[in-house]
C-alpha cells in the first residue's frame, strides 16, 4: 500500500456486539465497545506493514474506535485525537433496533428528516462526518482515521463509480463498510472524494422515487 505523507488510511472500527447483529448506536451514553472478535481482529490487523508507518490517528468521540485505534497501534506510541464530527447519526428512537428499522424509515422520510428524539437528519450526518474527514488532512501523515459505518459506505460509494452530480433522486445503496480494511486515500483523492460527498448530497432530494432505494 501506498505509505508517503499524503496518504490517509480510513477504516471501520472493529465489531461490537450491536454491530455484529446490524443493531444501530449512535448516544454516546450507551457507547458500545468492541467485543472479543473485534478485540481479536484488531490485534491480528496490527500486524499488517503499512501500519508500522502511522505518524497520526483520528477518531470519533465513540469508545469504540479508540479501542480499536489504541488495538491497531499499541504503545501510545502514535498521538491519537478524537473529532465528534466522525460520530455515528444519532439514531433518535431507533437507538439499540435493527439497521433494518431506521433504514425503512429512512427510505420513506427522506435525508433531511430527523428520526423521533434525534438531533439530526442523515443528510447533515453525512455532510459533517466529511468536514471531519477533511480536517484530518491537517494532521501529520501517513494518518489513520477510525470512523464508522455509516462514513465507510458513503466514503467507498464516493470513491467508486456512481451517478454524476445531480443525478441521484433518492438515496443510494451503499456498500457496506468492512470491518477494520482501510480505504486508502491520497490527498488530492480526499479532497476530490469530500467535494463529490458535497456536490451529491448537500441539495433538495427527489421525493418522487422515495422508496426505491436504501441506504447502508
Amino acid at each position: 500500500m501506498n505509505s508517503d505523507a499524503n496518504t490517509t488510511y480510513l477504516v471501520r472500527h472493529a465489531q461490537t456486539a450491536y454491530s455484529a447483529h446490524h443493531v444501530v448506536n449512535g448516544a454516546l451514553h450507551v457507547d458500545i465497545p468492541l467485543d472479543d472478535a473485534g478485540r481479536a481482529a484488531s490485534r491480528r490487523y496490527a500486524e499488517a506493514d503499512w501500519l508500522a508507518g502511522i505518524a497520526s490517528c483520528r477518531t470519533s468521540g465513540f469508545g469504540r474506535t479508540l479501542q480499536t485505534a489504541q488495538l491497531l497501534l499499541p504503545g501510545d506510541r502514535v498521538p491519537t485525537t478524537p473529532d465528534h464530527r466522525l460520530n455515528e447519526i444519532d439514531y433518535g428512537s431507533f437507538e439499540g433496533g435493527p439497521w433494518l428499522t431506521y433504514g425503512a424509515w429512512l427510505v420513506e422520510a427522506g435525508w433531511d428528516a430527523v428520526p423521533p428524539g434525534g438531533t439530526e437528519s442523515w443528510r447533515g450526518c453525512v455532510l459533517r462526518m466529511l468536514d471531519g474527514l477533511l480536517d484530518c488532512l491537517t494532521l501529520p501523515g501517513p494518518r489513520l482515521v477510525v470512523g464508522h459505518g455509516l462514513l465507510g459506505s458513503v466514503a467507498r460509494w464516493l470513491a467508486g463509480p456512481h451517478p454524476p452530480s445531480g443525478a441521484t433522486t433518492a438515496l443510494p445503496v451503499f456498500p457496506e463498510a468492512p470491518y477494520l480494511e482501510p480505504l486508502v486515500l491520497d490527498e488530492e483523492e480526499l479532497r476530490r472524494l469530500v467535494a463529490e460527498g458535497r456536490r451529491q448530497f448537500d441539495r433538495p432530494v427527489d421525493r418522487s422515487n422515495a422508496g426505491r432505494a436504501v441506504a447502508r
